[in-house]
This record gives structure tokens, C-alpha cells and sequence, in this order.
């Protein structure tokens, strides 16, 4: 979890009146001494010495403050480093006992909590005091104005515990990291886990990288709330845990002194490579496919001789490429770069590569050796290809967090992050493949970016840790998307031959370093007092303290300016302001002499920047100065004019361009419809003389606005290509176009209305009976009004159709009638008493009938043909009747459909079933539900003894009306290997594949009557042969007939279909 921020009303511990008051008095008694008419004969010696004496009082009352305040602020930060070694202790020794429990943690994690926020709260008690104490000094020195400089002296107090915060503050991360390891080991203990393998950094990396800019005032905060989910990673170190019992309980460990910054810190430093034209930093800016950026890095002092430095090669890749961006690393000996690095050294081979790579990886085995000798061949080529040479380096100071046994989640911490200029000067060696630590550089060739880095690194697809989402939302830390060392250097030192700088250029911290200072238009290179780069703050803060061998030196003069110059910067005025009311010419020139003498500075141990815990606070009086040679000498081209990347940068796909080319062939399309249209017009004025000159004009128009969709369509087409190769993410959008699009089609509507006078309006279409295509049968010789079919069967043995209605079954000759033969009487073949027929199907030689009980239960009634007394009928065959035989009651309620399905149709080995489409009521948040349910029952399971039936399987209801909103089945038909299922409300038959489940074709259903569109309830496919052969085979002709069902009103429909690649369409007649 991240840790709360300080209260921000944390108020001052500073006496400021008292203070104040003590320098007023100082103040009127330097004022009357220094106008007393006696003095004015004295030497400016006598005068000097007087005036210093003067604030001698003031001066012990300022130090004792200072001094009570140090003497407070170091007792509490004591007793938070003692609290934090006993909860240490005690957590290691509850982590050792043989049973933890878990309550024991949550104790200690609250402990620890605790002790976050007294850190943080102190750590914002002595900024403030720092601030109010700042205030005063420059107040003091303002007003006095004698050799007594009080705010120097005050940041020379500052450079030492507690004000150095690092000091307190690096010590208790370290002792919190190894409470929370412990505490971690106690919650795992139980587990069985350990964690005291020794980390080993990978040679291939696969990561999701976010990076984030952290302030310095919430260095700790992000610090401390990292600990708690991952330990401080030492090289070397097995487990989670940094210090062992005697260390903890010493206080003269090497704990002492901001352990976290002087001992378990990595200085790293990166030298990237780049080719003369930048090739390296513009791909990489445009984040392409397969960009790639070239560093050799090493940790610590730089390596010398047989020494390794690393390798690294990084690959971006592409989302739509499929392959993740990758950093591979290869370790190879100092003295070995150089070759490396030549171009003329020839083509390398193999051989070379691995000998090289096996004197740096003495103990690798023999396949890890050949890969990293083709790894180093990889770079030789890229190296040789692009002409890479050294181009920038970085340097910086790195807290890494990571779990040791695992490269899961892996946090990283940058402080004093430096870009130095790689080209900025020549080696002073021949043989040196970099700048060298005595080589000499102009102060505008090192550069301090102005936040510290938080990494976040994630392996997989595991999403970032929680605490990093609550650090966002404080602002603690604030997401820097692609921000790139690399790129930041590359650009700040070659702003005249880069094209476009990143995105963080025009950000407000970064913006100074790119833009440069500004200075009214009235002062002189005498005047200004020039706030220093962060990079000379660094360097000068360092330069006093930092041990080492230098690492770049820069020999400047120093002007110093009197203090009146700098106040009147800080207030953002340069006007001249006279000080002959307090002191003479000569009595300044002689105090300041005194404290501000002209020096030469050398600057040593850049490379250790950020190891030592000194003085880390800002001093814009302790900070050196640029000469006025300096200031005035443009040594970087201005970046002001050059373009500035797109914060989020627009990824590039194929399909993006394929998708630019379909829209460009809509237009086209469009275009084409135009003209289209307009000759349609010109052919109707052809034929029509009377109307010539109106389609004219309309054509003519018509014509005009297609050529200007297809003029404009291209310019939008490279427009778009032009911003996608330069990777825009803006600029997509097209207001005119539609507008344009839209213009055409109504002045051209309003053009044929005007000319034409008329407007139809369409009908929908509706059956229509053709002859042999579409028969409407006749119903005559039943009662209509009490006729409501509600499905069909087609009897082939019979040759007739048969379709229940309610209690009756009523036959039709089955097939297709002729011409003339549709007049012949429909005959009621059977009456149920007490049925509500649904569905018929022959199952053997017997009928099955579905009928809609009135009990809440369904039935299935067996019926055989019995021979009648009565006529022939159809044209003179005996009639026959259908007789009930049995009746079994089903559970199923709501019955509409019925089909056999014959064995092995659901799948290999399946049985015969017979199946039954209904709709139950299920329970839902609105209420009772009517839902779709088919059950399925085998056909061996009729027994003529029994009464009652029970499914022995469903069908999933969810495959069958999978889309659909009305799931109501109003019949169903296996036909041909096929299933088909007819959805009434929604006027659609659905063909499934009963063995894969999958719908080979939708066939919507026509219109029989206006208003009666869902009442289609049953319908039956019949093949019928003509009796003629054709082809050399002999094949008979066949076709296949629809019949159709129509509730209300009642009708029986038979509609020829064909068949066209495997799917059946409708005649012309049917108007789908």
C-alpha cells in the first residue's frame, strides 16, 4: 500500500519573530553607526572591522537557533532510527520462531507503517524550518550588508544530519526493506518457500517497461512505499535481507551516514552510440518496427583493460508483429571495444566472435557461448551498418528493488541523472573509444535532467503492483510515457540534426534546458547574475566532497557579483539602485572582496555523483556562477523551432494503410454511383425529348459532383498516408467529406424531385401465386373459420399433405399442383377429441401428433391409417382416416414442433430421437419467462404399454436460437441431413448441421399477408422427382417444394425452391 504524504500544514519550528526582532536591532544600530559624522574620516579598514562587530549579537542569536534546531531535529530522527532497529530485531526473531502467526505480521506491518510517516513527517518539519531559516538569512544579509554571510553560512550547516535528509533517511529505507523482507519470510514460512537464492542479472530481457518522473520531494515517499512489496536488491546478496545482527545493532555500522547512498547504490554509466545523420534517435523517436539502440554499459569506475563492459542491443517491435521488444546483452573485455568499434577491421566471423566473448565469459557453457558469439556478430553488424560511434552518455545513481529468486516485477530508482556529450570534445587518447575522465568538456556539454526515474518492470502479463496505481493518483509519481535517456541527451546536444525533439522538451522542467535563459533586453553581460544549469549545481554541491578520480574537468573563470545583483533576480528586476545611504564605493568593495574573491574551479569525481550523502539541497547563493563569456556564447543551436513529438505516438499497422485504401475505394465507389446515375438520367432524356434538357442538367450536375468526390478522395488519401509515415496521432479526422458526400446526394435528389414532379412511395412485398413457382392452396371442403393450421406432413406412402388444426387433421394432395388442379377439396382426415394439435410426424407407420395439453402437460398421440367407407378422392385412390392408437403424457409444456431425427444423425452411435420443441416458464428479476427448451426422446423409449414418457436428453437451446430475441419454435423438420428449425416471430428458418451444431444457411420467410408476417406455424420440405431423366447417367430431375403453414388468417402455401451452391432461394414469386 503507498504511504500517505505528510500533512501539507506542517508548520515551522523556527522562533521567526524572535529572530527578526533581534535583527532590527542589529540593523538600526549598524545604520547609526555607520552615518555617525566622526566615522566619516576613518580608514575604510577601521569602518569594516566596526561594522562587522556590529552584528556579532545578531550572529550568536542566529547560530543558537540554528543550533537548538539541529540539536531537535536529531533526537527525533535518532529516535526513529532506534525504533526502526528494534522492529527489526524483533521481526527477525519472530520470522526465526517455528510457528509465526499471522496476526504477528499484520502487528509488524503496522509498525513499520508507522514508522514511514514519522520519517516523512520529519523529513517535511526540516524542509520547512530549512526554508523559514533561508528566509531569515537572506533577510539578515540583505539588511546588514556586511562580510558576515549569513546565508552561506546557513548552507554550509546544511550539508550535515539532520538537514541532509539522505543522511537519516537512506539508513531507515535500508533498515525498513530488511522489516519488510522479514516480515515476508515470516508470511511464507508456513509455505514452505524460501528466498535466499543470489540474483543473477538474465542475458535476454522481455519486459513491460512504465516509466515515471519523481521530484525530489517525494523521493522517499516512493522509496519507502516500494520497499514494502520488494527488498533493495544487492549484487551478490542471497535473499531478501541487507544487514545482519551486528549490523543492526551497532550504531558504527555501515549503516551510519546514508547507508542507502553510499553502500547500496550502483553508479551506472551508459555510452550510446549513434550513426553521424542521427539515424538511431529519429527511428527510435518514431518508435518504427525494429528501431534498435546500441549502448555499452558498465558499473561503477569505468573498466579498464581486461575488465568486462557490457553490450546491450535493444529491439523495438511492434504490437502487430507478434514478437515482444527485446534488450540483449553480451559482456565482452575493455581492450576489445575499440575492434569492435572499427570499421575497418573487416568482415567478422564467427570464430572472432566467440574468441572474444570467451575471454570476458570464462565460465559459460558451450551453447551460451555461441549464442552470445552470434549476439556479437548481430552488433558488429548494426555497428558497421549505421557507422555507429559514441554519441551521449548517461550517469546516474541506481536503487534497484527486486525479489531475488524471481524477475517477475523488478523497480528501479535513477537519481542525479546526467547527460554528458560524447562528441562535445575529442579523446585525449588515440586508442580510447569514449571520453576519457581527465578529458576536458565545456559546462554545456554536461546536462542534470531535472527529475529522478522510477521504472516499473514487469515480466508476462501481470499488471503493476498496487501500491504504483495509489502513487499515481497522490502524484508522487507521474507516468513519463517512452521518456528516454538516450533520446534526451541525443537531442540536447544535436539540436542541428535532429529533426523533431521528444515530446518531454516542451515539458515546464525540461523546457529551460532546450529553449536556454532569457534576459531583459536592457541588461549587460555585467549585470546578470545567471541561475546555474542543474548539471553545474551537481557538479559544484560534489565537487568538495566526492573522493575519486576525476572524471571531466572544466577550468572557468568565476565572476561574482555583489549581492544586490542576485536579490534583485530573485524580485525579477535588473533597475540600478543606489546604496550611498548605507555605505561608500569603497567600504563594499572592500567587504565583498573579503567574501567573494575570483577563483578558478576544477570540478573532480563527476562519475561518483549522487554516492555521497552530501548536501543535496539547492543553493542559488553557494552555486558557482557562469562567466559573461559564458552566458553570451551560444555553444548549443536553438531547439526553439524544431518540431515536437506527440506525447502519445501513433502506432502504425499494415491494416492501417489497407484501411486507408478501402476508404479510398468508397469514394471511388461513391463517385462511381454518381455517374452512374447520372446516365440513367441522360438515356431517360434520350427517350424522352420532352424532359431532355432537365435530365441534362441533372446529369450534368451529377457528373460535376463525382469528379470532385474523386479529386477530393485522392487528396485525403495521401494526406493520410503522409501523417501515418510520420506517425501523427492527430490530423484523421475528415468534417468536410461527409458534408461533401451528403451535399451531393441531396442537391441531387432535390435536382430529379424538382424535374420530375412525382414521388413513390414503395409497398412491401408480398406472395404472389405464380403457376408451378408459388400455389395458394384452395381450402374448399373445410370449414375456414375454424380452420388454424399449425404445422404439416407430408405422407409419401398416402400422397398427401397433412396439416393439424386444433382437434382435426386436414389433407391436401401432396407435391406441387399443375395448373388447374388446385381447385380440388381439402378433406378432414381425423378428429382427436380433447387434442390441440401442434405438429405431425411418421414415425414407422404410425402418425405421431404433438398436442398442447390444457393440464399443463403436453401429449404425443399415435395414429394409424384405417380404411373408410368413403368416395375416393384425389383423383379416385381409396380414403383412408387416421384412427388414434395410444397417447403418452410429456412433462414438457407449450408444445410447437416435433422432428425425427434418425440414428447417428447427432453423432456417431446416437439412437433415433424424436424431438420435441417447447417453452417453459422460468423465474427471472422481471417475473416469469417464457424460454425455448427441446427435448429429445428416444424412439425406442415408446412403449404402447405405457402412459407416460420421459426425455432422455435436451438439446442446448442456446446453439439453436443463439442471436435471436424470440426464441419461440413454431416447427421443425430433419430433411436431407439437415435440420431445420422455423422461429415464427422472427420469420426466419435456420438450417443447422445436426452433427457440428453449426447454422449452414438462414432462410427468411416471405410474406403472405400484411399484418399476419409472424403467424407462419409449420412447414415440411418435400423432393419431388419429375419421372425424367437427364445428363449421361440417366440422373432424374428432381425439385424441391416448401409448404408453408399460415395461422391466421388461414392459408397453405407450396413455393418451388432452388438450389444454388448448396443453399436454397427463394422463387421471385415469394418477394425475399
Amino acid at each position: 500500500m503507498s504511504t500517505p504524504s505528510p500533512s501539507p500544514t506542517t508548520q515551522t519550528q523556527v522562533v521567526s519573530i524572535s529572530l527578526e526582532s533581534a535583527l532590527d536591532c542589529a540593523a538600526r544600530q549598524l545604520q547609526s553607526g555607520l552615518l555617525s559624522v566622526t566615522e566619516l574620516d576613518s580608514s575604510v579598514k577601521e569602518k569594516v572591522s566596526k561594522f562587522n562587530a556590529s552584528t556579532c549579537g545578531y550572529e550568536e542569536t542566529y547560530t543558537a537557533e540554528l543550533d537548538r534546531l539541529t540539536a531537535s531535529l536529531s533526537a527525533s530522527a535518532h529516535t526513529i532510527e532506534s525504533k526502526a532497529r528494534a522492529l527489526l530485531l524483533r521481526a527477525d526473531a519472530l520470522a526465526k520462531s517455528i510457528s509465526p502467526s499471522i496476526d504477528v505480521s499484520v502487528d509488524l506491518r503496522a509498525q513499520a507503517k508507522a514508522l514511514t510517516t514519522e520519517l516523512l513527517r520529519l523529513h517535511k518539519q526540516t524542509d520547512v524550518d530549512a526554508q523559514e531559516l533561508r528566509r531569515i538569512a537572506v533577510l539578515a544579509d540583505r539588511r546588514l550588508r556586511t562580510g558576515r554571510d549569513f546565508e552561506e553560512m546557513t548552507e554550509r550547516r546544511f550539508e550535515s544530519s539532520p538537514w541532509e535528509v539522505d543522511q537519516i533517511g537512506g539508513s531507515i529505507v535500508v533498515l525498513l526493506s530488511d522489516v519488510y523482507s522479514a516480515i515476508r519470510e515470516l508470511e511464507t514460512k508456513s509455505e514452505g518457500r524460501q528466498e535466499d537464492k543470489e540474483w543473477v542479472a538474465p542475458t535476454s530481457f522481455e519486459r513491460v517497461t512504465t516509466k515515471y518522473w519523481v521530484s525530489d520531494e517525494h523521493l522517499y515517499e516512493v522509496l519507502l512505499s516500494s520497499v514494502q512489496d520488494l527488498p533493495l536488491l544487492v549484487y551478490g546478496k542471497k535473499g531478501g535481507r541487507i544487514l545482519n545482527q551486528k549490523e543492526v545493532r551497532s550504531t558504527d555500522s555501515s549503516l551510519a551516514n546514508g547507508a542507502l547512498w553510499t553502500s547500496f547504490v550502483t553508479s551506472i554509466s551508459s555510452v550510446y552510440f549513434d550513426s553521424n545523420d542521427m539515424s538511431m534517435y529519429s527511428e527510435r523517436l518514431k518508435r518504427s518496427e525494429g528501431a534498435q539502440l546500441f549502448r555499452i554499459r558498465w558499473y561503477g569506475s569505468k573498466p579498464r583493460g581486461e575488465k568486462n563492459v557490457f553490450l546491450e542491443l535493444k529491439t523495438h517491435h511492434e504490437k502487430w508483429i507478434g514478437d515482444k521488444s527485446v534488450k540483449e546483452r553480451c559482456a565482452i573485455q575493455e581492450k576489445d571495444v575499440s575492434q569492435l568499434l572499427d570499421f575497418k577491421s573487416g568482415v567478422w566471423d564467427e570464430a572472432r566472435a566467440y574468441a572474444m566473448v570467451q575471454k570476458a565469459n570464462p565460465s559459460e557453457d558451450e551453447k551460451s557461448m555461441q549464442k552470445l558469439a552470434i549476439l556479437l556478430l548481430k552488433m558488429r553488424a548494426t555497428i558497421v551498418k549505421f557507422k555507429l560511434t559514441a554519441c551521449v552518455r548517461t550517469k546516474y545513481t541506481r536503487v534497484a528493488l527486486q525479489s531475488s529468486s524471481s524477475n517477475a516485477c523488478r523497480l528501479t530508482f535513477d537519481r542525479d541523472l546526467m547527460v554528458i556529450n560524447e562528441r562535445g570534445a575529442a579523446p585525449s587518447s588515440s586508442n580510447s573509444w569514449c571520453l576519457e575522465d581527465h578529458d576536458t568538456l565545456s559546462q554545456h556539454d554536461i546536462v542534470k535532467i531535472p527529475y529522478n526515474v522510477y521504472e516499473v518492470k514487469i515480466a508476462g502479463e501481470d499488471g503493476k503492483p498496487n501500491f504504483v496505481t495509489e502513487l499515481e493518483d497522490s502524484r508522487a509519481i507521474v507516468e513519463a510515457k517512452k521518456f528516454s535517456k538516450f533520446l534526451s541527451g541525443a537531442s540536447l546536444f544535436n539540436a542541428g540534426k535532429v529533426e523533431t525533439l521528444p515530446w518531454w522538451s516542451d515539458e515546464e522542467a525540461f523546457a529551460p534546458l532546450y529553449n536556454g535563459p532569457s534576459y531583459p533586453a536592457t541588461a549587460t553581460a555585467q549585470d546578470l547574475v545567471i541561475t546555474p544549469s542543474l548539471i553545474q549545481c551537481s557538479i559544484d554541491e560534489n565537487a568538495s566532497t566526492l573522493s575519486g578520480s576525476s572524471r571531466y574537468s572544466i577550468e572557468r573563470p568565476l565572476v561574482q557579483h555583489s549581492r544586490d545583483y542576485l536579490q534583485r533576480q530573485l524580485n525579477g528586476s535588473y533597475t540600478s539602485v543606489d546604496d550611498s545611504d548605507t555605505l561608500d564605493s569603497s567600504v563594499k568593495r572592500s567587504i565583498m572582496n573579503q567574501s567573494l574573491p575570483t577563483t578558478t574551479m576544477t570540478t573532480t569525481s563527476v562519475s561518483n555523483t549522487g554516492q555521497s550523502g552530501k548536501k543535496r539541497r539547492g543553493n542559488l547563493v553557494s552555486m558557482r556562477r557562469r562567466s559573461a563569456s559564458m552566458i553570451l556564447k551560444e555553444d548549443r543551436i536553438s531547439s526553439k523551432s524544431k518540431p515536437i513529438a506527440s506525447k502519445q505516438r501513433l502506432r502504425v499497422e499494415p491494416k492501417s494503410h489497407f484501411a486507408n485504401e478501402r476508404t479510398f475505394i468508397q469514394w471511388i465507389s461513391a463517385a462511381l454511383l454518381f455517374i452512374t446515375f447520372s446516365q440513367l438520367l441522360y438515356i431517360l432524356g434520350s427517350s424522352n425529348p420532352a424532359i431532355q434538357g432537365q435530365t441534362a442538367i441533372a446529369g450534368t450536375w451529377m457528373i460535376a459532383m463525382s469528379l470532385f468526390i474523386a479529386v477530393y478522395a485522392l487528396v485525403i488519401y495521401y494526406r493520410r498516408v503522409y501523417l501515418m509515415q510520420n506517425g501523427k496521432p492527430y490530423g484523421y479526422a475528415d468534417f468536410f467529406g461527409p458534408g461533401l458526400l451528403t451535399f451531393a446526394v441531396i442537391s441531387g435528389v432535390a435536382l430529379i424531385l424538382a424535374f420530375s414532379g412525382e414521388f413513390r412511395f414503395g409497398t412491401t412485398s408480398t406472395l404472389i401465386p405464380v403457376s408451378g413457382q408459388c400455389v395458394k392452396r384452395s381450402l374448399s371442403g373445410v370449414p375456414v373459420m375454424e380452420l388454424q393450421p399449425s404445422g404439416e406432413l407430408v405422407d409419401e406412402k398416402e400422397g398427401l399433405l397433412l396439416v393439424p388444426s386444433l382437434n382435426h387433421i386436414v389433407a391436401f394432395e401432396a407435391a406441387l399442383p399443375l395448373e388447374g388442379k388446385n381447385d380440388q377439396q381439402a378433406h378432414i382426415v381425423a378428429t382427436v377429441p380433447g387434442a390441440n394439435m401442434e405438429a405431425l410426424e411418421q414415425v414407422g407407420n404410425y402418425i405421431y401428433a404433438l398436442s398442447e395439453g390444457t393440464d399443463k402437460k403436453s401429449e404425443i398421440i399415435a395414429l394409424e391409417w384405417i380404411d373408410s367407407s368413403l368416395d375416393g378422392v384425389f383423383g379416385g385412390a381409396t380414403s383412408r382416416r387416421l384412427q388414434e392408437s395410444h397417447r403418452w403424457k410429456i412433462s414438457l409444456q407449450g408444445v410447437e414442433g416435433m422432428a425425427l431425427v434418425p440414428e447417428g444423425q447427432l453423432g456417431e452411435g446416437s439412437a433415433a430421437k424424436l424431438l420435441v420443441a417447447g417453452l417453459l416458464m422460468e423465474p427471472t428479476t422481471k417475473g416469469l419467462v417464457e424460454v425455448l427448451s427441446i427435448d429429445a426422446f428416444d424412439q425406442d423409449s415408446f412403449d404402447f404399454t405405457q402412459t407416460k414418457l420421459d426425455n432422455t436428453s435436451k438439446v442446448n437451446k442456446k446453439v439453436v436460437a443463439k442471436g435471436l430475441k424470440d426464441e419461440k419454435v413454431g416447427s421443425m423438420q430433419f430433411f436431407e441431413g439437415r435440420l431445420y428449425v422455423l422461429f415464427d416471430n422472427e420469420r426466419v428458418v435456420r438450417v443447422f448441421d445436426p452433427k457440428t451444431g453449426l447454422i449452414v444457411q438462414e432462410l427468411m420467410l416471405p410474406i403472405a399477408e400484411a399484418g399476419a408476417e409472424h403467424e407462419w406455424e409449420g412447414m415440411r420440405l418435400q423432393r419431388i422427382n419429375n419421372g425424367t431423366s437427364s445428363g449421361l447417367r440417366g440422373a432424374i430431375e428432381s425439385r424441391v417444394v416448401l409448404h408453408l403453414a399460415l395461422d391466421s388468417p388461414a392459408q397453405i402455401w407450396s413455393l418451388s425452391l432452388q438450389q444454388e451452391e448448396g443453399r436454397w432461394i427463394m422463387p421471385q414469386c415469394a418477394g425475399v
